[in-house]
């Protein structure tokens, strides 16, 4: 863990008034909570938060990822996700759906140093304006929140390949909601692109300056 990080984990677990929590949750349950409201980075607030929605009658999903050059896959993964959730709880007052955002710093040591694209404040904000989340979490280490979220239903892809034993997972939820892939892009496949992209344009380049190159050689023997 580096300093940066730990910093931030002594910080995480500060606790604040629960009237305040309470009236956080309420605006959350309604519809009207700030962006604000709904981020919530340090975790004993999440923690206090997550509990006053249990004891208004919440059911908790939970979902985590790094959600890097966000698209239309994403997107349908949370709503789809929030969706199966409700069918195993229809009785539920409100189903809430706790994303969880891989940091820069813990994304760069999963995926390599060029990682993420979008940089996490700007992940952040775009997945705040998806309809189906309702709070949106900092993740600083593996498999770090969903042993602290206590939550009813787990949701996970088949694509994914660094989760946990699901033996493992199901212990911390009653129900894990495992769905494939949403759409047929994925954020790697658009990275590869991109760089497969600027590549070939380079070639191209390349091939036309040596082309031009080649003919002036050529004109200048042929005019001796």
């Amino acid at each position: 863990m580096t300093k940066k990080v730990k910093e931030t984990h002594s910080l995480m677990y500060q606790a604040v008034e629960p009237d305040k929590v309470l009236r956080r949750a309420s605006r959350i349950i309604k519809g009207t909570a700030t962006f604000e409201d709904r981020f919530v980075p340090e975790h004993g607030i999440l923690l206090q938060l997550i509990q006053s929605l249990r004891s208004m009658g919440c059911t908790i999903c939970f979902v985590t990822g790094v959600w890097d050059l966000i698209h239309i896959g994403h997107a349908e993964y949370i709503a789809r996700g929030k969706k199966e959730a409700i069918k195993l709880y229809p009785e539920t007052d409100h189903m809430i759906m706790v994303v969880g955002v891989d940091t820069d710093e813990f994304t760069k040591l999963r995926k390599g140093p060029d990682r993420p694209v979008v940089p996490q404040d700007e992940r952040l904000r775009m997945l705040g304006h998806l309809r189906a989340v309702d709070i949106l979490t900092l993740q600083y280490e593996e498999d770090q929140l969903f042993q602290i979220v206590a939550h009813d239903v787990r949701i996970i892809s088949e694509s994914t390949k660094d989760l946990p034993a699901l033996e493992k997972i199901q212990k911390q939820c009653a129900h894990i909601v495992n769905l494939p892939p949403q759409a047929e892009t994925s954020t790697t496949a658009r990275i590869r692109r991109l760089s497969f992209d600027g590549a070939a344009n380079v070639l191209l380049k390349a091939e036309k300056a040596l082309l031009t190159a080649l003919k002036e050689v050529r004109d200048e023997i042929e005019k001796q």
